[in-house]
Order: structure tokens, then sequence, then C-alpha cells
């Protein structure tokens, strides 16, 4: 029977790594092994992470809108320059009468040359637009935003790191738990047939031990490749190339008396402080500014534009003598644009922007009582964690105790090879059971953490 909780996770891990192995690292393929501690992991995902250089490029994006929109209400320059050949002049009418002939006939006239080029330089300028103002003022939230989803998913990363890096512990000290109980049962095994050889004990003994031994060496097995998957995970999550070697430094033992040592924290919970909490803040400043945004839509709009216009007309293409002449337009021009009536359109935008802010208001709410509750959660777990991890811990004294009495008997022929089969599987089951409690201990205090927002 493999551990429960392992076989829990290892058939998710599987699944997980099918889709990650594809995806690769900047580390180096080098043959240097990583050596990390917790602390260490933690800082290495959070500058390797896939999911997090992704979010500092979204964060990145949203300082370049910021820009983008800044630029909208600064001094456009534009110029363009258009040459027109005409294979044919465009013909006119105009009446004969003007040129001495009859009325109610007309002259063909041609107006104009076969070669034109216009050069335009203009300069605009907005004054005042208040969906402009209002833009400006939701890119920076914006950004705000996009950098405290980074804030989250650091967390996020953090605390993934942290449960994989426990489970790799985890399955490796299964793993070695197994191992030893094998080196057991294989001294106990040879003690045994020697005992056969002397006479002094039954053939089914030795069988019994056989089969023992065979069962460890395919649980051993079986540990191995899910030890792999749980450290390929771990590499993944690292941002780390499978290919390289990883030691973990840490181990379960270490972590407890380091995690646990102090629990103070757990009574510094404040809702609004929670990431989350701060995250449904912003967008609901983003929801208000939207508003703002569908209200500024009734003001009026005023902008400036200065343009200066340079023709050449040709009947040859010499437009580089600087003896013929170019005709200038210059002008400035202010555009006020007044919204008067939108058949109900306007009016029906602001009280959907309203309607979105009730719902972005609500949720900021809702989730301050999610927090809570998920806090509340984390902390009963805990307790239970730290109670069946002192259940567990007695429970592995007592197995240990069973398992030395009954080798003792064994040896002295007062207790058979299936009590001593029995007693070790009881001692096997018991150790992977407090490692399990160790595991689940250390990960709800994980879980507070993340309930923190920290």
């Amino acid at each position: 029977m493999q551990p429960p909780l392992l076989s829990k996770y290892f058939s998710l891990l599987i699944i997980f790594m099918m889709g990650a192995q594809t995806l690769f690292s900047d580390e180096g393929g080098g043959d240097n092994v990583i050596h990390l501690g917790l602390q260490e992991a933690r800082e290495h995902a959070l500058s390797h992470s896939y999911t997090l250089r992704q979010a500092r490029a979204d964060l990145k994006i949203a300082e370049r809108q910021i820009w983008e929109t800044t630029a909208a209400g600064l001094p456009q320059i534009n110029a363009s320059a258009g040459y027109n050949y005409y294979l044919d002049i465009p013909t006119s009418l105009v009446p004969a009468e003007f040129f001495g002939g009859e009325p109610g006939e007309f002259t063909e006239i041609q107006f104009g040359t076969e070669h034109n080029i216009t050069a335009t330089a203009s300069v605009e300028q907005l004054i005042f637009d208040g969906q402009y103002i209002v833009g400006l003022r939701a890119s920076r939230i914006y950004r705000d935003l996009a950098n405290q989803t980074l804030k989250r998913s650091n967390q996020e990363v953090k605390h993934a790191v942290t449960e994989t890096y426990f489970l790799t512990l985890l399955a490796k000290k299964n793993l070695e738990v197994i191992r030893q109980n094998l080196i057991n049962l294989e001294e106990q095994l040879a003690e045994t047939r020697e005992m056969l050889k002397e006479g002094f004990t039954d053939p089914i003994n030795v069988d019994q031990l056989q089969l023992s031994v065979s069962n460890l060496k395919n649980r051993i097995s079986s540990l191995e490749r899910q030890a792999e998957v749980t450290e390929n995970l771990l590499k993944f999550q690292l941002g780390v190339d499978v290919g390289k070697e990883i030691r973990l430094t840490d181990s379960l033992e270490d972590l407890y008396d380091d995690l646990l040592s102090d629990l103070s924290f757990m009574a510094s919970f404040v809702p609004e402080n929670h990431i989350a909490y701060r995250i449904m803040q912003s967008q609901e400043n983003m929801n208000l500014m939207a508003l703002r945004r569908e209200q500024s839509s009734y003001l009026p709009t005023l902008s400036a534009s200065f343009t200066r216009q340079e023709m050449a007309m040709r009947d040859e293409f010499n437009f580089f003598d600087s003896d013929r002449s170019w005709f200038p337009s210059t002008y400035f021009a202010v555009n006020l644009s007044i919204p008067i009536f939108s058949s109900g359109m306007r009016s029906s935008r602001v009280q959907q922007a309203q309607l979105e802010l009730e719902k972005a208001r609500t949720g900021r709410e809702e989730v301050a009582q999610s927090i809570t509750l998920q806090m509340q959660e984390a902390l009963a777990d805990f307790h239970t964690a730290r109670e069946q991890y002192d259940s567990e811990q007695e429970n592995m004294e007592l197995a240990q105790r069973i398992f030395d009495r009954t080798t003792i008997m064994f040896r002295e022929g007062m207790a058979s090879s299936l009590e001593l089969t029995q007693a070790n599987d009881q001692l096997i089951a018991t150790e992977a059971n407090y490692y399990n409690a160790l595991f689940e201990l250390l990960n709800a205090r994980n879980h507070i953490e993340k309930a923190l927002g920290r």
C-alpha cells in the first residue's frame, strides 16, 4: 500500500508534468548541481518562474500604456506630401456667354496643370477633453492594479514552491523509511535462512519474509518514480530545466523547528491589508473611472490646430527649380465639439457604468468576508494538523517498540514470521503517517501565510 497522501498527489502531478515537460528555463544545461534550501528555492522561483516573468511583462505594458494615454494630450505634429500627374487635365463647362458666345451654350475649358505637388505640415493640440483627463487617471490605476497582480503572483508562486518543496521532502523521506525497513527485513531473512539450515524454524517463515522483501522492493520502485515526478514539478515551478540536478538542503525536521518556532504573525490578520482586497479596491477604482469617463461624454471637447501648406503646379516636372513659385496656405483653427442629443445612448452608458461600480463594491465586500473565512479555515486546519502530528508522533514511538519487541520474540521462537511481518508493516505505515502529518502541519502553516496575504 502506498502512503495515502502521496497516492493522492501522484496522479495530479503526473497530469501536470505531462503539460510542463515541453517548457524550458533560462538556466543553462550545465553540470553544476543547484543546492536549495526553502528560502533559496523561493527566491529562485521569484527570479525565474514563468508565471512571474509574464506578470512582470504585464506591469511593463501597463507602464507603457500610461505614457500612451499621456501622449494623446500632448502636441501632435504631422507632415504629408502628395504628387498628382494628370494624364488628362480635368475639363469644366462654363457658359459660353462669358466669352461672348450664345446664351444657353457652354464652352469647354481645362483648368490646372499636369504636375502638382502639395506639402502639408500641421500641429494639433488638445485643450480640453473630459474623457482624456479621466483616461489618464484610469491608466495610473491600471498600472497599480498590474503591480498588485504581480505581488499576488509572487505570493502564489512562493506558496506553490513551498508546498512542492515540502512534498518533495516527504517523498524522499518515505522512500528513506521504506529502504531502511527493507534493510531490516533482509537482515531478518538472512538470519531466518540460517536458522532454517540449523533446523530451528519452519520454511514458511522464510517464504513469508521473502514475500515481504519482494513487496517492499516493488514499493520502493513506485516511490522512486513518485519522488522523481515531484522533484520535476519543483524544477518547473523554480524555472529550472528538468534535466538539471537539484538538491534540497533543508529537511522536514529542520523546517518544523524553523517555521513553527514563532507563530506570532498569525495574530496580525487585517482583511484590508490582504492583497486580494487591495486588488478589488483597485478594480473598484477602475470602475469608478469608467463611470467618470461616461459622465464626461456630456462635456464639450476643445482643440486647436495650426496648418501650413505649400502647393506647386507645373506643366513640366521641374519642382526643384528655385526660380519657380510655390503657393502657400496657412491657417490656425480652433474646434469646439458640443454633445447635444444622443437619443439616450450616453445616459444608458452612464447607467451601465453605475451598475458595474455597484458590482465592484459588492465584490470587494465579498472578498473581505471570503478572506476572513479563509483565515479562520486555515487556523482550524493548522490546529487539527498539530493535534494529528502529536498523535502520530506517539503512535510511531509505540509502533517502534512493538516492532523491536516482536523481533526479539521472533528470534526466540515466541513469534511467527507473519507476526513479524505485520509488525513491520505497521511500523512502515505509522512512520508514513507520521511524516504525512508533519507535511500537513508544515503545509497548514504555509496556508496560513497565504491566507494572511503575506
